[in-house]
């Protein structure tokens, strides 16, 4: 009988490339328990370069007091795996571990609906090869919104960015369009896009090529705009947007230059059914 090959026996390239895909919590509290090459393997950077945050308690506080309940959430399994003093966990202390682990290899961030700020211009400091950066859920609660647009100058290597909202678009990227110049993908959650915003876009990322603004509040000549003004555009997704019609000829017509058009489902005006 021919000699099984064992996991532990995995090249370390290829763990690392396993590493990588299982998630933060996986990576934290499990891989690392498994075998000594499985622990060496979970340390180095590349495993820890796309970090998604899971939500943290908007009074950054933790439940650590039920007796007898196994812990069910990434931030009690990490106080009850390292023994940690519960009186002293925070959010921040947990998020600035995981990035130390990428050792300022981390290319994609996903941040927490709640994080501090001090957290934030952590992550800036750390990982200055950000390619990809989602702040859509931290920027929906988050109370220092302002404090993105200047770090921006942080990430050079920035291509794409999650948004939610239209709040500080225009300086956050007019920082783009300076310090940015690989950027082409743009992701904006329950905008609100009418002449001011548009005008934003067209002017300061005139050449991007992937602009998503699904269910978005639209003036529909800020849609028209944005169609004349972008001719770099191969994806612009306007799904379930209000402000125009899916079947707007004039909309369809200037679109028809981009690879990928989407606006199913979007109507002149919302009607809600009493």
């Amino acid at each position: 009988m021919e000699d099984q090959r064992m996991w532990e026996d995995l090249n370390t390239d290829c763990l690392v490339n396993i590493f990588g895909r299982v998630g933060m919590e996986s990576l934290l509290l499990d891989v690392p328990f498994v075998c000594k090459s499985w622990y060496k393997a979970s340390l180095i950077p590349s495993c820890w370069q796309c970090i998604i945050f899971p939500d943290f308690s908007a009074d950054q506080t933790f439940d650590f007091s039920r007796q007898g309940v196994e812990p069910n959430t990434i931030c009690e399994r990490f106080v009850s795996e390292f023994r940690i003093d519960k009186s002293h966990f925070s959010s921040t202390a947990f998020m600035k571990c995981v990035i130390n682990h990428s050792r300022g290899k981390a290319t994609s961030i996903t941040l927490p609906a709640y994080c501090t700020q001090e957290a934030v211009e952590f992550v800036a400091h750390e990982c200055p090869d950000l390619v990809f950066l989602d702040i859509s859920r931290y920027l929906l609660f988050s109370p220092s919104r302002k404090l993105i647009s200047d770090l921006i100058c942080k990430w050079e290597n920035l291509v794409e960015l999650w948004l939610s909202w239209s709040y500080n678009l225009e300086k956050i990227l007019s920082q783009i369009s300076v310090h940015c110049k690989s950027f082409c993908s743009l992701r904006v959650s329950y905008a609100s896009i009418h002449k001011d915003e548009a005008l934003t876009i067209t002017t300061l990322v005139p050449n991007i090529k992937y602009l998503n603004l699904r269910s978005a509040d639209f003036d529909r000549d800020s849609l028209v705009s944005i169609l004349r003004g972008c001719k770099s555009l191969v994806l612009l997704d306007v799904r379930d947007c209000v402000g125009f019609n899916e079947a707007d000829e004039e909309i369809l017509k200037l679109s028809s230059h981009i690879s990928k058009f989407m606006c199913e489902g979007s109507k002149e005006e919302l009607f809600i059914i009493p």
